[in-house]
This record gives C-alpha cells, structure tokens and sequence, in this order.
C-alpha cells in the first residue's frame, strides 16, 4: 500500500492519564513533523483539542472533530503505549474506514492483542525510546510514501 504525498496524517495518542504529558506531547509533535518531511499534512489532535488547554469544549464537539479528523485522513500512526479508550475508538474508525494505521508501543509494554491485530495495520513498530521509534518511522515512511508524484 503506498501513501501519497499531500496525504493526511492523523497523530493519535492518549491525552488523558499519561504519566509525563510535556514528553508525550512533544513525542506526538515529532512524528507529526517527521510526517510533514515526507509532504504528509499531519493532524495532532492535541494541538486543537487537549483537554488542558481547550477545556471549554464539550466532549461532543471533541468527538465531532477528532473523529473527522480521524475518517478524512490517509494515514494514522497511533501510540498504543498508555491504554487509551480515544486511541482505541480512533483506530476502530480507521479500520473501518479501511484507512493504513502504524502503530507504535514501547518493547517492554504489555500492549493488549486488540489493537494490535488490526486488519489495516501497515506496520507494528515496537521502540526503546523515543529517538528509536521516530528512526524506525521514518524507515517505514520511506516505505510506504510514494514521492513520485
């Protein structure tokens, strides 16, 4: 399956419950920016929608975009590393929507069979550290992204 370039990429990752959100959110920013090097317009939801610094939305108005976001996008890197009911919800509507989904989780985290066994999974990458899953995204974006157009 190739990408192409000017796709979108939705960013999901848990917001909510995360041990170190500064990290965690700076993590989401670099894939984000890693897939804009390859053309890709990266959608990071908490940028428009975390629940810290946007607290005046309604959780429907969360769902309404996120999961447009979600449904109008070509590509989705998820970070199933934290248990995440959103992370969950947004790559069920993925795979329903037949869109790719990378997925990312640190090697020494239990991470439930689940996700993990979904049909539109284009690549499990299993990481030691944040640098190591940015280096071995890159190898599958360089995969996956046709840059011929």
């Amino acid at each position: 399956m190739s990408i192409q370039q000017k796709s979108a990429a939705y960013i999901s990752g848990a917001l909510t419950g995360v041990e170190d959100p500064v990290s965690i959110k700076a993590f989401y920013e670099a894939i984000g920016s890693l897939c804009r090097d390859f053309g890709l317009q990266a959608y990071v939801p908490h940028l428009n929608t975390d629940p810290i610094a946007n607290p005046d939305l309604s959780p429907q108005k969360v769902f309404e975009i996120d999961k447009y976001q979600v449904t109008n996008s070509d590509l989705i890197v998820a970070y199933i590393g934290c248990p995440s009911i959103g992370v969950g919800m947004e790559i069920a509507y993925a795979d329903v929507a037949k869109i790719p989904i990378i997925l990312l989780y640190e090697v020494d985290r239990s991470v439930s069979r689940f996700p993990r066994g979904v049909p539109n999974a284009i690549a499990e990458i299993q990481f030691l550290s944040y640098d190591d899953a940015l280096q071995k995204l890159k190898s599958v974006l360089e995969r996956e992204v046709d840059r011929s157009i």
